[in-house]
């Protein structure tokens, strides 16, 4: 339940992001997307489907991690960026922070998805080889 507590919220608070337009954007497919997932494993589960259960509801801790995974990107971002500031930031150090907080909420969902699903089908494929 706490999932879709959180998730409505992120939805709120995406709305208000102060972060700019990318920011914004990426918090409201973010929080919609925790949502989907997480009522398509909770799905799963009152159909008795406890396999795909598992896997969706993998997918939709990745989700929820990718918010704290973000803090940490954002940091590595902008220890990258912070030298690019007079040049590609035409000296905004505001908008090379706006870039950097950009790159953490769109890397760190996609990054956690992508190795809950690596771990998740190494975990298949090993299952299967046993049998």
């Amino acid at each position: 339940m706490y999932v879709f507590a959180g998730a409505l919220l992120g939805l709120y608070i995406g709305w208000h992001a102060a972060a700019g337009p990318s920011v914004r954007v990426a918090n409201l497919v973010g929080s919609a997307l925790w949502l989907a997932v997480t009522a398509t494993g909770w799905r799963m589960a009152r159909r008795r489907r406890f396999g795909d259960h598992r896997r969706w509801m993998a997918r939709s801790f990745a989700l929820a991690l990718s918010i704290v995974l973000s803090r940490v990107v954002n940091v590595v971002a902008t220890i990258v960026l912070t030298p690019q500031v007079d040049t590609t930031f035409l000296g905004s150090a505001e908008l090379m922070t706006y870039g950097a907080v950009s790159i953490g909420v769109w890397l760190s969902p996609f990054l956690l998805w992508v190795v809950a699903d690596l771990l998740l089908e190494r975990r298949d494929q090993g299952l299967v080889r046993k049998k």
